[in-house]
């Protein structure tokens, strides 16, 4: 028995002295960048924050001659992601219309700092940030919110947790509300409570693709460990640089995925941030927020392109748990409106902040 017993450490010794050797091997292969990293423009500017870090932002000023309106916060999508030049540009009118408009890189991606620890950038992480750009670095008593993608999640989030600091509040292309909810057969509640009009004519991209262009496994394998490590100890075994590499190559791909046409991509920025994109997916507690969203006073406004990936469903949920939300469908734009669709959704976004009075 004992000689069995010896026989089995052996073993086990020997598969753990292998797996060592083998992590160390995957370790050793570089990622390669395709993608050069995003570059601080002219305009740039930080906000240093209470927790020592900074968000790097870009602010749209108006005319001179121009009566000013509410201040706009654009959140970008991701996790992960970051402001792309084209959505400066794209929002640019309301600047023109009296609008400051700032657009902030979430920590972790972008041109902000990232942090130590892959736990320090959770969900609600991105929700208190944002609570403390709006009151203690703009000072503004209430500010209209544009929120894409995850961006809107969060800014939908934060609407329904501090309802007075928000009179407007823009969904554009809105990520499912979490925690999602499931029928006794493990479908999603709201494909069968909202089914997509007949009148809208949505055309999204091909499933598997889509599936295929994000999947964990199109990652370097170095980088896959390095995710699986973060969520399981929460330290960074792959340096950021290198982390950040991997998802742009990634966001270069999958982004054929966020366009009617494909002559419509436009190149990526190389702002991708990996860590946040983890952590803000898989860490924190977050409350359902659905009971504070139905108590919103504020006007909400739903946007979503024809070939866009999500669901009509999840985008509609939105429009029902917010009393005051309406929906509009954008022919001819993808999950990114403003790259096939600019005008028209700066202008959806103009007109719906015009209905408010003017700021004193």
């Amino acid at each position: 028995m004992k000689r069995w017993l010896r026989w089995l450490f052996r073993a086990a010794g020997a598969c753990l002295a292998l797996l060592v050797l083998a992590m160390s091997a995957v370790y050793l292969v570089p990622v390669q960048p395709t993608v050069p990293a995003l570059q601080p423009r002219a305009d740039t500017q930080y906000w240093r924050m209470r927790g020592g870090y900074r968000i790097a932002y870009t602010r749209l000023a108006p005319p001179a001659d121009v009566p000013r309106a509410m201040p706009v916060v654009f959140l970008h999508g991701g996790p992960g992601g970051y402001v792309h030049s084209s959505v400066i540009k794209a929002l640019r009118p309301l600047a023109d219309a009296g609008h400051e408009v700032y657009l902030y890189d979430q920590h972790g991606s972008g041109l902000s700092d990232r942090l130590l620890h892959p736990k320090d950038s959770r969900f609600n992480d991105q929700i208190d940030d944002l609570r403390e750009i709006i009151v203690r670095h703009l000072g503004a008593r209430r500010v209209a919110l544009i929120g894409h993608s995850h961006g809107a999640r969060v800014a939908a989030y934060y609407a329904a947790r501090y309802p007075g600091t928000v009179m407007r509040l823009v969904l554009s292309a809105p990520g499912n509300l979490e925690t999602a909810q499931y029928d006794d057969q493990g479908r999603a509640v709201v494909e069968s409570r909202f089914p997509v009009p007949e009148a809208l004519d949505f055309r999204p991209p091909d499933a598997e693709q889509y599936r295929r262009d994000t999947a964990l496994s199109a990652m370097p394998p170095k980088v896959i460990l390095a995710q699986a490590i973060a969520m399981a100890f929460n330290v960074k075994t792959v340096s950021d640089t290198e982390a950040d590499a991997a998802l742009n190559t990634l966001a270069a791909r999958f982004t054929r995925n966020m366009v009617c046409d494909l002559r419509n991509v436009q190149p990526e920025e190389g702002g991708a941030g990996l860590y946040v994109r983890t952590g803000a997916n898989w860490f924190g507690d977050v409350a359902d927020p659905r009971p504070q969203m139905r108590r919103f006073p504020g006007n909400v406004l739903v946007l979503q392109g024809q070939c866009d990936f999500m669901p009509y469903a999840e985008a509609y949920e939105y429009v029902d748990l917010f009393p005051n939300a309406r929906y509009r469908f954008v022919a001819g734009a993808g999950h990114i409106l403003w790259w096939e669709q600019p005008e028209a959704y700066a202008q959806a976004i103009k007109a719906f902040l015009a209905e408010d009075a003017r700021t004193p």
